[in-house]
């Protein structure tokens, strides 16, 4: 089941610690799996489903039939490979590019650096403050 998930991990192109994020779990969970410390739990699995609903739970939980639901890739409507080898449909599809809210919040950050800062007003802990008008 391990090596299941990190070929979604892979196909989704998403480091462990973005998947982790996309999951809702601790970034040591997906460590601790991938050491092979851990099994995944059944809400791990759970989990995994409802962040990507179009993974067969068939083939996450017993390996069998194709990694994903009718081999259709939902944002494009293609069958991404004949047969169920995630490698062959790698390299003839690439996988899906999906945005993580960590990535978003980066572009967001990027948004704001372009802005022109008007005013920076330090707040301090007696209750005072101090604006400062960059130029």
């Amino acid at each position: 089941m391990t090596e299941r998930i990190l070929s979604i991990i892979k196909y989704f192109n998403l480091s462990p610690s973005d998947f982790a994020e996309e999951i809702g779990v601790q970034r040591s969970s997906i460590s601790h799996l991938i050491s092979g410390r851990n099994k995944p739990s059944l809400e791990f699995i759970q989990k995994i489903l409802s962040r990507f609903p179009e993974i067969n739970p068939e083939w996450i939980l017993n390996g069998k039939g194709e990694m994903l639901k009718n081999g259709i890739i939902p944002e494009t409507g293609t069958l991404p490979f004949e047969n169920s080898s995630v490698k062959d449909n790698e390299e003839l599809q690439g996988p899906v590019k999906r945005e993580s809210p960590r990535l978003t919040a980066r572009k967001k950050v990027v948004d704001q650096e372009e802005r022109q800062v008007e005013k920076i007003i330090y707040l301090y802990k007696d209750k005072t403050f101090r604006e400062y008008y960059p130029e």
